[in-house]
């Protein structure tokens, strides 16, 4: 059935308390920092929550039309480096970022981050701001699997991470998954199946990739048409904002989380040091974390702030078992799992 929901047993550590967030007021910004961030009249935003991304500008428009908002959308890792370079040529752009832990963690090393201490984060569970950190988690992602039941119908489906390690011929040339060196997600699921089942199992289940023919798609657009025309009717993983969003159209789709778990990450939002326009910058944080968590349970998504309900026809957070990433040790071994992947898929 589509929509379908299985597996959950444990937790992702942040989990939302639901309440009536649909129903609460636009919360008041303080009208000292609204004023400052007008007089400054821009807004450049990176962000890589390519989905998302024109909803909340679009949302942003309306409540602060007198800010002019830019933006640059690409893949995480695509913002990173874009405004890394930027920065070393001494003409910094962006304002403001929305990324994931992986990227964010590096960001923060690099001292690129300005820590902003939003008033909104009084409403959310205390570990949305990671120890040491000068980001601020504000939704979160689940990696699992989906399939097109239609195309599926009375064919094996995975179960677990592992049953690619040794597919049935029934898969072959019908499945689809992400370039870790430009995917935040693609990369973290890599890090996640390295780090919880080892090298080798890791290295068969790329390598059973590669022998089913799986398509390294462009981009998740381009997965998602292929998935739903049945073209590649397995996904290796979808996340579930990209997966709410297409089933609120109809799509015959089911997620299904892996027996040993999926694969959690964050968005968050974070202001630059030395932005051009800081006081922006710091308004559209406190908008992320207060009517922007509309626009995230608007689009069948989980939001961390506590007044926020799990999406409709999914469980609670804290009911989904997860497989937990040390993104630490993740970017301290990106160059080797990167090569890791392309030695046992063969892309180079």
């Amino acid at each position: 059935m589509p929509g379908k929901w299985s597996g959950w047993l444990a937790t992702l550590g942040l989990a939302c308390v639901c309440g009536t967030l649909a129903n609460r007021p636009a919360s008041a910004a303080d009208p000292n920092l609204v004023a400052a961030a007008e007089q400054e009249g821009q807004l450049a935003l990176y962000n890589c929550d390519i989905g998302e991304s024109p909803v909340q500008v679009k949302r942003f428009n309306e409540l602060y039309p007198k800010i002019k908002v830019t933006t640059y959308v690409a893949s995480c890792w695509q913002t990173y480096n874009r405004h890394a370079a930027e920065r070393a040529a001494g003409r910094p752009i962006a304002d403001a970022f929305i990324s994931t832990d992986d990227v964010f963690m590096k960001m923060n090393d690099e001292g690129m981050l300005e820590g902003y201490a939003s008033p909104e984060l009084t409403h959310f569970p205390k570990d949305v701001r990671p120890d040491k950190a000068d980001y601020i988690r504000y939704k979160a992602l689940l990696a699992a699997f989906t399939v097109n039941t239609e195309q599926m119908k009375g064919q094996p489906i995975p179960q677990d991470w592992t049953d690619f390690a040794a597919p049935p011929a029934q898969w072959k040339g019908k499945i689809s998954f992400y370039d870790p060196r430009t995917s935040s997600l693609a990369f973290t699921v890599l890090a996640t199946l390295h780090q919880r089942l080892g090298a080798e199992q890791a290295r068969k289940i790329y390598a059973g990739l590669k022998s089913m023919d799986a398509e390294l798609s462009s981009s998740t657009p381009a997965g998602v048409t292929k998935l739903l025309s049945g073209e590649k009717p397995i996904m290796f993983y979808i996340l579930t904002n990209q997966y709410g969003a297409t089933v609120a159209k109809g799509a015959p789709l089911v997620f299904n989380v892996p027996k040993s778990g999926a694969i959690g990450t964050h968005f968050g939002v974070a202001a630059i040091k030395g932005a051009p326009h800081p006081n922006a910058a710091k308004l559209w944080t406190d908008f992320i974390l207060a009517e922007g968590q509309k626009v995230v349970t608007g689009r069948a998504e989980y939001a961390l702030r506590n007044d926020a309900p799990a999406p409709q026809g999914m469980p609670e957070l804290k009911t989904i078992k997860i497989m937990p990433t040390d993104f630490r040790n993740a970017l301290e071994d990106q160059k080797p799992l990167i090569e890791f992947w392309q030695e046992a898929t063969g892309i180079r």
